[in-house]
């Protein structure tokens, strides 16, 4: 659970960063989540090690999240 409101926070402070220097438009914001995504699958998918197997619920979700977020702004 503590994954979670790592990545939630990390997102969080991207968003305020863009917003600052305005560029928190959807053009920038939706091919970063979306990249995000894929890689919390391929993170939650890749054999290699567990540290990525674990985070990858957690950056799976923010992304999903920061995606849902960007498709709504103008």
């Amino acid at each position: 659970m503590i994954s979670f409101f790592i990545a939630l926070g990390f997102y969080i402070l991207i968003g305020i960063v863009f917003w600052r220097m305005k560029m928190l438009k959807k053009q920038f914001l939706e091919p970063l989540f979306m990249w995000i995504m894929i890689f919390g699958i391929f993170m939650l998918c890749q054999p290699f090690t567990i540290l990525l197997y674990t985070y990858g619920y957690a950056v799976l979700l923010a992304g999903t999240a920061g995606y849902i977020f960007s498709i709504h702004l103008k």
